[in-house]
């Protein structure tokens, strides 16, 4: 029985509709704001940050650097009523009047700047940002900005972000597209699926600053994934001493903690930055699993009814140190060294029913299993920056190195018993102790020169080694002792060397803006195995061009067009042939000979009040695709999982993105789409077609009350969709928060819930060719957590009148994106 399509309903058509008129016909009215910023001597100050800040509640609205003239502007503000704050180290703060931008261009007095050497005060934009921000080639979430992100993990933002969706094994998908690639500070973290999850599920929430959203990624990113996440950890670099304090309490079917400390020390010459982190938890996954064994002419001929339940108990200890060191007003050097230490234990019981195709038991299987691990990891990175003359003129160069090392130790004891609880055969031990290492070298530099304030060429290149060792050996338990598995045990080495370069040219012509890129890539990979002797060697080069078209319909609405080529390379792990057993007749396995897949991906926008309301036209089209397939083998009744290229995976959608404010207390963020899939391809050289079509939607609501009160709610829910080759039952989830800022708004208090109705179930069956499984499963997706946040702040008061060189640089690197 092979699943049939899903046309959309006509209500998710009509609802479409409606909001696709509503994105085109809301209309909010925009201005220009532009001043100039002087010293006491009259002289410009360069790079000074300009804040502007609603007049009602003092939230950030938008952020510029001033020029080489001391003038700044900024471009397409909603009318409302505002005050501009301007800060410099060295300088005492600076604030406008309030003013109300009613017309097209506001033109600020002068800023005059007064030296503060007896009360140096460090730039620390303590207003509020928004949760969300759009820009031409991403969408930017602004971590802090919500209250269900404190105490939690990286991975449990990652799960609230709009337009993203986090599958049971931890693959992502933006808009639809799944296959997508995460970095952590611009870096790729060459990591996928269950280990990706388990280094994203130990990263503390409290470390992100901001978190970036690429669907169609710009040249300047490697071309790996069907879309790019890049998650960036906070790098303070205010005045003087400065940090914060983060400590949480959790509460699912489980209790946890989690404490996290991040700290920054700046003068004239150096900036010092880190954070430590320390979390407990434990947590739970429950499935239950049926599969069905069909013989020649269809009919069921065996079942296997399987209940697995694993209880986890996992510490994380992370750390990193940093250090700017200011060369000159235009040269920065940079170094930092990170890791995390990650030490889990787990226990299931798998009990395992073998019936008759009449469903009458003939044996049931014991097997509980033990899993003892660990990962540990080393990051460093030393970089330079260069300013020249021109702002955002600047060289940008960085070396990194990094080292994943992992250990998996699994024993199984295998028992079985009659239907009257007699034995029914000996019982059965079974070790597999699974080793391994993963350590990345990379240089790249980025350089960026801006012909005027209009047009902006990018070029850059990067060179990267990875070695990956896996060194799987099993055994068999045989008289109190054990004999090693000749037949599974298996050594694999895996190479990889890509070098790439990249143009990217940006350019503004009254109501257009364009940028066009293309990105080279040459890799070549080696993979052996050791105990066959087995080798495969590839070398290919591809180019991959990417292009972005916007215009301005009027100063309330943009019409934007994007277009890039994408290859998603075999994860590590995927091509290591070894095995991960879930019980005796249960595991995955890798293949050594997935081919790399290659994507098309098309997005036509429409957006208004500066991309408040977006909605986009989405179509991908993937070749070779790469896709976990079930396979199963009646001699043996086992059922495993492997990676397969399938042919193509077409996506054709739309979705809507709305952040509304309400009023200056109440935003509301809707994100919904429609997506329609078909995979096609063989398996086992037979025909494979599935097709679904899946709406999803997220709404979000921040309530802002008086005395430092803060309320959030966030709900979401998703049809029918593909999971693989299964067919996934709808699902949806339920989340809350409140806050309170206390001690005088130096520290606050959390209280955030998880999946409250427990609606966040899986619940898939597959079927094709001779496969037919049914499979639910439920986590701890249930949490309460109360989590305590303290700001503290030790300004330096040395030296002050020295700082305005150092400190320009300063500022330039805390607006712009950091790449450290």
């Amino acid at each position: 029985m092979r699943p049939s399509s899903r046309k959309c309903p006509t209500k998710q058509w009509m609802l479409l509709l409606v909001l696709l008129i509503l994105s085109a016909t809301v209309k909010a009215q925009t201005g220009k704001v532009t001043g100039q910023i002087r010293d006491e001597a009259q002289q410009p100050v360069v790079a000074a940050t300009v804040l502007l800040k609603k007049a009602t509640d003092s939230s950030l609205v938008k952020v510029a650097l001033s020029d080489t003239t001391g003038g700044w502007q900024l471009d397409n503000i909603p009318f409302s009523r505002y005050f501009i704050t301007v800060t410099y180290i060295g300088y005492k703060e600076w604030n406008s009047p309030v003013f109300n931008l009613d017309q097209s261009l506001a033109p600020l007095e002068n800023a005059i700047l007064q030296t503060d050497a007896n009360n140096l005060k460090g730039v620390t934009v303590a207003a509020k940002k928004p949760f969300i921000e759009q820009q031409l080639d991403r969408t930017v979430v602004n971590v802090e900005s919500s209250i269900m992100a404190a105490g939690g993990s990286a991975m449990e933002v990652m799960e609230k972000l709009p337009g993203v969706l986090v599958d049971k094994n931890g693959n992502i998908s933006i808009k639809g597209k799944q296959g997508v690639k995460v970095m952590i500070d611009d870096r790729p973290a060459y990591l996928s699926g269950g280990e990706l999850t388990a280094f994203l599920r130990n990263m503390p929430a409290s470390q992100l600053d901001q978190i970036e959203i690429m669907s169609n990624p710009p040249a300047k990113y490697d071309a790996a994934g069907n879309g790019v996440i890049n998650i960036k950890r906070k790098k303070l670099k205010t005045g003087g001493f400065n940090g914060n304090i983060v400590v949480t309490a959790l509460q699912g079917r489980y209790p946890g903690t989690a404490q996290n400390l991040n700290f920054n020390y700046s003068n004239k010459h150096i900036n010092f930055y880190g954070n430590a982190g320390y979390s407990y938890r434990k947590s739970f996954e429950d499935y239950y699993i049926i599969r069905n064994f069909r013989n020649g002419g269809k009919e069921i001929s065996s079942i296997y009814d399987q209940h697995t339940y694993t209880k986890t108990t996992g510490q994380s200890i992370t750390g990193k140190l940093g250090l700017d060191y200011y060369a000159s007003a235009k040269t920065t050097v940079g170094v930092a060294l990170g890791g995390f230490h990650n030490p889990s234990e787990s226990f299931s019981t798998n009990n395992t029913l073998l019936k008759t195709g009449e469903g009458v038991m003939t044996t049931r299987v014991d097997a509980p299993a033990t899993t003892k691990g660990k990962w540990d990891n080393i990051e460093a990175n030393v970089s330079l920056k260069h300013v020249f003359n021109a702002a955002e003129h600047e060289l940008l160069i960085n070396a990194d190195y990094l080292s994943y090392n992992s250990t998996s130790e699994q024993y199984f004891d295998n028992r079985y018993y009659k239907p009257d609880s007699s034995e029914a055969a000996p019982h059965k031990l079974f070790l597999a102790d699974l080793p391994g290492k993963i350590n990345i070298y990379s240089l790249k530099a980025d350089y960026t020169h801006p012909f005027s304030e209009n047009t902006r060429l990018e070029l850059g290149a990067k060179t990267s080694f990875v070695n990956t060792d896996n060194n799987a050996q099993y055994y068999d338990g045989v008289n109190s002792g054990w004999i090693k598995n000749d037949t599974l045990s298996n050594h694999f080495l895996y190479k990889e060397n890509i070098n790439a370069a990249y143009v990217n040219l940006r350019h503004k012509l009254h109501h257009w803006e364009f940028q066009a890129g293309l990105r080279a890539e040459q890799t070549w990979l080696k993979g052996e195995q050791k105990s066959s002797g087995q080798t495969f060697s590839r070398s290919y080069l591809q180019f991959f061009p990417t292009a972005f078209l916007a215009y301005d319909l009027d100063k309330e609405s943009k019409v934007t067009l994007t277009y890039g080529r994408r290859i998603e390379r075999p994860d590590y792990r995927s091509m290591n042939p070894f095995r991960f057993y879930l019980d005796q007749y249960t595991y995955d396995e890798g293949n050594p000979y997935l081919n790399p897949q290659y994507s098309h991906n098309v997005e036509l926008s429409y957006s208004i009040w500066e991309g408040a309301l977006t909605t986009t036209l989405v179509y991908n089209r993937t070749t070779d695709i790469i896709q976990e397939v079930i396979l199963q083998d009646a001699v043996r009744n086992e059922t495993y999982q492997r990676p397969e290229n399938l042919n193509t995976r077409k996506v054709l959608g739309a979705n809507i993105n709305a952040q509304l404010p309400i009023n200056d207390n109440l935003t509301t963020i809707i994100y919904v789409d429609y997506n329609h899939y078909d995979y096609s391809g063989t398996i086992n050289n037979e025909p494979f077609q599935l097709k679904a079509g899946v709406f999803t939607g997220q709404l979000m609501q921040q309530v802002k009350l008086k005395d430092g009160w803060g309320l959030q709610f966030m709900g979401t829910w998703s049809s029918r969709s593909i999971d693989g080759t299964f067919l996934q039952q709808p699902v949806g989830t339920l989340h809350a928060g409140i806050q309170k800022d206390i001690l005088g708004k130096q520290g606050a208090l959390r209280l955030s819930a998880s999946d409250i109705f427990g609606w966040n179930r899986y619940n898939g069956v597959s079927r094709y060719q001779n496969i037919d499984i049914h499979i639910r499963g439920q986590w701890q997706s249930q949490v309460l957590k109360l989590a305590f946040t303290y700001r503290f702040n030790k300004n330096d008061k040395k030296d002050a009148t020295d700082k305005r060189e150092s400190g320009a640089t300063a500022e330039q690197q805390r607006v712009k994106t950091e790449k450290k």
